[in-house]
This record gives C-alpha cells, sequence and structure tokens, in this order.
C-alpha cells in the first residue's frame, strides 16, 4: 500500500467512524473537505508522482504557510490543522488495523497560528439590550427586512440556540401552543427542545405576516432563508428561490441588525447565546435548566460555560430587558391585532 493509498484509506475509515457515532453531516462534509485540500496540497508539493511517504512536519508547516499566505484567517487555520490533527491522532494505536496506522501525529502544538484573543462575549449594557427588544426599526437598516432580523434576534437571544439549529429551523418546528421550539438536528445531529417563550412568538408571527417568507412555503421549508443561491433546502415559488442561509450570511444579517439598533459593531450569533444564558441565569434558573437550552451533553461544559457567564450578573441585571421583553410582545400582538381588522 503507498502513502497515498493508505492516507485514502485511512480518510474513508475516519468518516466512516465518526458516522457510526452520529456525526452530523454537516461535520462529515467539513472533515471530507479539510482532508481533501490537505490531500491535494501534499500531491501537489511532491517532487515524485505521489508522495512515497507519509505526510511529515515540513508537509504541515508548508500546508499552513501556504494558507496563511493565501489570505486565510489564522483562526481558519488553526481550526484545519486542529482537525488533522484530531486525524492523525485516531491512527496513532491500530485500532484500524496496522497498515493504517500513524504512529507519530505530525501536526504539533507549536505548528498553530496565533490569534487574537476576543472576550467570551461582548457585554451590552441592559439599557442597548432593551434596545434590541424594541420592536422599531432604525433609519439606517432596510425596513424591508427588520421583521427577519428582528425575528431572528429575538429567537437567538431567547433560545439559546446554535447558529446552525437557526438556520436548520422549519416553521413545523415551531409550538406555539406549548411555546417551544423543537431542534431536530443539533450539535451531534441530537434532538432537544428548547423554550419559545412570548416575545420571540410574537416576533415570529409579525415576521410571518409581513411576506418576507413567501406564504406558500410548506413548513418544511427553511423559516429563516435568502433568495441567494445556495445549496441547501430550496423552494421555489413562482421565480423566486427560498433557501437555506449560510452561516456567513446569519452572521453579517445580525451584526448588521445589532450594530444598527444597539451601536454595538462585531456581535456575533454566538454572542446572544451567551447573552441569553446569561438572562436565564440572572433570572435564577437552574444550571440544568440551562444545559438543557444550550444542548450541552456534560454539567460540567455548562458550569465552566456558566462560571464565566456568573461573573458578569454585576454588570448586567435581567430585570430590565425581561421587563422589556414582556412589554414589547403585548405591543406586538397588538399590532398584529390592528393590521388583521386593517
Amino acid at each position: 500500500m503507498t502513502a497515498l493509498e493508505k492516507f485514502d484509506a485511512a480518510t474513508s475509515a475516519y468518516l466512516q467512524n465518526l458516522r457510526m457515532k452520529n456525526t452530523s453531516e454537516k461535520t462529515l462534509r467539513n472533515y471530507a473537505t479539510r482532508l481533501t485540500l490537505f490531500r491535494s496540497y501534499w500531491i501537489s508539493n511532491c517532487e515524485d508522482a505521489e508522495p512515497e511517504t507519509d505526510p511529515d512536519y515540513s508537509v504541515i508547516l508548508s500546508w499552513r504557510d501556504a494558507m496563511l499566505n493565501g489570505g486565510k484567517k489564522a483562526t481558519t487555520v488553526k481550526q484545519y490543522l486542529n482537525e488533522l490533527s484530531y486525524f492523525f491522532s485516531a491512527f496513532r494505536k491500530p485500532l484500524f488495523g496496522r497498515e493504517l496506522q500513524y504512529p507519530v501525529n505530525p501536526v504539533e502544538p507549536e505548528f498553530y497560528p496565533k490569534t487574537e484573543s476576543r472576550p467570551y462575549d461582548i457585554i451590552l449594557p441592559d439599557t442597548k439590550l432593551s434596545r434590541l427588544v424594541v420592536n422599531e426599526c432604525p433609519a439606517s437598516q432596510m425596513r424591508a427586512m427588520w421583521p427577519r432580523n428582528y425575528a431572528i434576534t429575538a429567537i437567538l437571544l431567547t433560545s439559546q440556540i446554535r447558529n446552525s439549529e437557526l438556520l436548520d429551523l422549519r416553521l413545523c418546528d415551531l409550538d406555539f401552543e406549548n411555546g417551544e421550539i423543537n431542534v431536530e438536528h443539533g450539535k451531534g445531529n441530537k434532538y432537544r427542545c428548547v423554550q419559545f417563550t412570548p416575545f420571540a412568538q410574537s416576533a415570529v408571527r409579525l415576521y410571518l405576516a409581513s411576506g418576507i417568507r413567501a406564504a406558500d412555503a410548506p413548513d418544511t421549508a427553511p423559516l429563516f432563508g435568502t433568495t441567494a443561491a445556495h445549496e441547501f433546502g430550496t423552494f421555489t415559488s413562482g421565480e423566486a428561490q427560498w433557501h437555506r442561509g449560510s452561516s456567513q450570511w446569519l452572521s453579517s444579517v445580525v451584526e448588521r441588525h445589532v450594530n444598527s439598533v444597539t451601536g454595538v459593531p462585531g456581535v456575533r450569533t454566538h454572542d446572544l447565546r451567551h447573552i441569553g444564558s446569561r438572562l436565564l441565569l440572572n433570572a435564577g434558573a437552574s444550571m440544568e435548566f440551562v444545559q438543557s437550552e444550550l444542548g450541552h451533553s456534560s454539567i460540567t461544559t455548562t458550569q465552566r460555560y456558566c462560571g464565566r457567564l456568573m461573573q458578569r450578573r454585576g454588570q448586567n441585571s435581567a430585570k430590565e430587558v425581561i421587563a422589556a421583553m414582556a412589554k414589547e410582545a403585548l405591543r406586538n400582538e397588538k399590532r398584529m391585532s390592528l393590521s388583521a381588522a386593517v
């Protein structure tokens, strides 16, 4: 077996093993893509027709430098190297057969590029966080897209779901009667149920009434989407195509929306997950409930996560924000009633 045949066989075995562990299809695609990228670089930079020996330190370092020089962010390169390290570590012992063994992991920790550390979350003062709750479109934002952006923010802030989980949401996943959101494909392809607060419900109802999402779209089509070309979840209505948005699309929507309302730039979708968790803690929620909302497999992960958030309890009281949510939910329902009466 040549070095290349060994790598290809190991890749197939590795992905199959991950699939047996119920790893999500998205994660499997990501791993397959990164391993393919490395394979292509390894072959193209080989002096012979194909590599004669297993990848070594020099190949890893060369690939890292090529990615950085090609314009990839240090955080992205670090992620690629990390995933490659997981791959080689899985074959350090002959669990998949001695012919597929890589006794030495060529990805050393010191190979990772240095990245700038950023705060665990961006702190929004209560006054600015309350602005995020109010349903008033600022002049700086496109009024046509306001209901969608407002609803996205409301769900992220109150349900603590992840970026990919929100993108996968369908209308049929929302239970208005019981106040629950069914997350069918969470991290690790696990199912969980999270809260669907009256505030978030009112925001979603306004969004659905706005006409941004095609009225004839089936309940199984993405709840939030875009008409830009995308490979997942296409729904065609007339000449328009409704697609599952990408992670980059969602991040851009959230960052622009929060900045236009609060004046705070750089707020990510994950920051809203952090802020929502902090609100739950400040409102007296148990650690077990927060674990369930966040979708953590281990309570230890939640304790580490919440330990950082609870250090900020004195900075952000939940009372003002929760009161604003309750008030705005009533205002939104009143808007719906008035619109229906016209």
